[in-house]
């Protein structure tokens, strides 16, 4: 036969050149196209959608004013009834100092006030009608004598005694007109006396010590036994009302924050509890140290978990679309200070370094004004391929 038909019979001879041959036609098929097409990256769809931006900072819970409710008097401390923590109401008991010398002058006031009431008072009544009657008597014996001296029956002596009685009656009645008009109802001795009588129960109310605002207690400034001067703290009071939470916020922040900005507060020790407030105070300065600028967020009806001192968090709406082209914020590189951020756009196969005009800025996103269109696959900054180079795209959240 001819040697065409012995072929087949050496094949069998070399079985590992077509394993070889088989190997290498499957590492063609896996390789060519990353070789014509480039290697395979993960990459970002640029979306519309809203954007929410914020600035957020850390800071500190404060009540807008604390109050240091003291005594008006000198005094020692026998009570006082309430703690740190303890919330009170306008007119709640704070401390009582000891009474016994004001007790002493009240009823010593309230005595004498009784006896002008039931004693003085009706004697002086009696005595102006004592003091009347005499004097009408009075006038009628001079006028009497006068008439009897005029005729030369009495002597002339007898109508002078007559007439100087006649006077020193109708002084007395004037005295005692006096002295009742003084001690009667509205005279000024009972004014006086009742004067005395709530100057001591003044006195007395000044050993309660009363809270006139409502609060919680925060510090407790005098223990009982402790003697306490006129103005001394006993107790310090977070007064009732709308929080602050003071934060301190990087200044590279200030050109988009203002007063009335809606604003989200929460406490570390709750993180669940996201309440609302609004920024009622930012600082005209900054502060050259920390590169910072104090940020109050008042927040109001503030529940009783959110407490003086805690740390809280704090987001400040500083802008809002309801729909912008979004893009995440590790896919723009804004390093080069001299020139406008930029992003690495994958079009028509090629990595391409394309300038970009940014808008607002979320946490995790910014919106894209100008450089990109909706959709367009643009790659992280870090770790990117070379610009030029090709790339197959796969997508990531």
């Amino acid at each position: 036969m001819p040697d065409r038909f012995l072929l087949p019979s050496r094949l069998p001879r070399r079985p590992w050149l077509w394993a070889a041959a088989v190997l290498t036609v499957l590492v063609l098929a896996t390789r060519l196209p990353g070789w014509i097409s480039g290697p395979v990256v993960e990459a970002y769809r640029v979306e519309a959608r809203p954007l929410l931006a914020s600035v957020v900072a850390t800071g500190r819970v404060e009540t807008p004013s604390r109050v240091t409710i003291g005594s008006e008097i000198t005094g020692t401390v026998v009570e006082r009834p309430v703690r740190e923590g303890d919330r009170l109401a306008a007119g709640d008991v704070v401390a009582r100092l000891a009474d016994e010398d004001e007790r002493a002058r009240l009823d010593e006031a309230r005595a004498a006030l009784a006896q002008l009431l039931e004693r003085e008072r009706p004697v002086d009544a009696a005595t102006l009608v004592q003091a009347r009657g005499a004097a009408e008597q009075a006038r009628r014996d001079a006028a009497r004598t006068a008439e009897l001296a005029g005729k030369g029956l009495v002597a002339r002596e007898r109508a002078e005694q007559a007439e100087q009685a006649r006077r020193v009656a109708e002084a007395a009645l004037a005295a005692a007109e006096a002295q009742a008009r003084a001690s009667g109802p509205g005279g000024s001795t009972e004014r006086l006396l009742r004067d005395r009588v709530a100057t001591a129960e003044a006195a007395l109310a000044q050993t309660v010590i009363r809270t006139r605002v409502a609060g919680t207690v925060l510090r407790r400034l005098a223990e009982p036994g402790d003697v306490v001067q006129a103005g001394r703290g006993i107790v310090e009071l977070a007064r009732d009302g709308e929080l602050l939470v003071v934060a301190q916020v990087d200044e590279r922040n200030l050109d988009r924050l203002a007063e009335g900005q809606a604003a989200l507060v929460s406490a570390d020790a709750f993180p669940g509890q996201r309440l609302p407030g609004r920024v009622a105070f930012i600082a005209p300065a900054v502060d050259p140290r920390t590169g910072t600028v104090e940020v109050r967020v008042e927040v109001p009806g503030p529940p009783a978990t959110l407490r003086q001192d805690m740390t809280a968090s704090v987001d400040i709406e500083v802008g809002r679309r309801e729909l912008a082209l979004v893009l995440p914020i590790d896919a723009v590189d804004a390093t080069d200070a001299s020139g406008p951020p930029r992003a690495l756009v994958v079009r028509d196969g090629r990595v391409v370094r394309v300038p970009v005009t940014l808008g607002l800025r979320g946490i995790d996103r910014v919106e894209v004004l100008d450089g990109l269109a909706e959709g367009e696959a643009v790659l992280p900054v870090a770790g990117a391929p070379a610009v030029g180079r090709r790339v197959r795209i796969a997508p990531v959240e």
